[in-house]
């Protein structure tokens, strides 16, 4: 298989962004531990079978995402572009969502999120007041890429901070970057990241050795949304 170089990164973040670009919307469909317990499978299928009798199937994508961060509200589904979200669907309540939302272009407002102290109904995911104020930085495509579809991840920009590490080759300028970043271990002990790296690559020049940094990739139980 032949080496993967930067310029094709480019290449297939055009070309991804093009496919989606074919589709009036995409219909994102959480497919997260939560959602999933839920039903969300159920969902993601009932929707692409209903989409497709009804022939939307060429203007609107079904996408099963990761975790929206929401499980108690699962099963969720949201209409993008507009953002429009949905949550708690049941499979008898697919084709009533597709023929209101798809087909008449109105929001079906008895699945809508409504505040559980003013009753006030939101219909994006930014207006509800647990994601209002959340800023998100390694979590930004969260409920907005399959997960498992690298062409997505590549279309929103991914592997960009890699590109720029092998092109600047400066490993010092990295672990000032992380330690600044104040990333840090999800675990009890929350170490700062940079802080870690830097004491690896000391220890390597000092023994005068490779040394190794092994990741730990996942922190907590299954989906705790850590």
């Amino acid at each position: 298989m032949p080496k993967v170089k930067m310029q094709d990164l480019e290449i297939l973040a055009r070309e991804e962004q093009e496919r989606q670009s074919r589709y009036k919307g995409m219909v994102m469909v959480c497919n997260g531990t939560g959602c999933v317990s839920a039903g969300g499978f159920k969902i993601k299928d009932k929707l692409e079978e209903v989409i497709k009798a009804k022939g939307l199937d060429k203007d609107y994508l079904v996408v099963g995402t990761g975790c929206n961060g929401f499980c108690a509200m699962g099963p969720i589904c949201v209409m993008q572009p507009e953002g429009t979200f949905y949550q708690k669907i049941k499979e008898e309540d697919v084709e009533e969502l597709v023929e209101s939302h798809l087909v008449k272009g109105k929001p079906l407002e008895r699945l809508l999120h409504r505040d559980p102290v003013t009753g006030a109904v939101n219909e994006k995911i930014e207006d509800i007041s647990f994601f209002t104020k959340q800023q998100l930085i390694s979590l930004r495509n969260k409920g907005l890429i399959d997960p498992e579809n690298i062409h997505h991840y590549i279309a929103r920009g991914g592997y960009r901070a890699l590109k720029k590490v092998f092109e600047d080759k400066d490993p010092d300028g990295v672990i000032q970057t992380v330690i600044k970043s104040g990333i840090r271990g999800r675990g009890g002990g929350g170490f700062p990241t940079g802080i870690k790296w830097q004491s690896g690559k000391k220890a390597a020049q000092e023994k005068e050795e490779e040394i190794y940094v092994v990741c730990n990739g996942d922190e907590g139980d299954p989906g705790a949304f850590m």
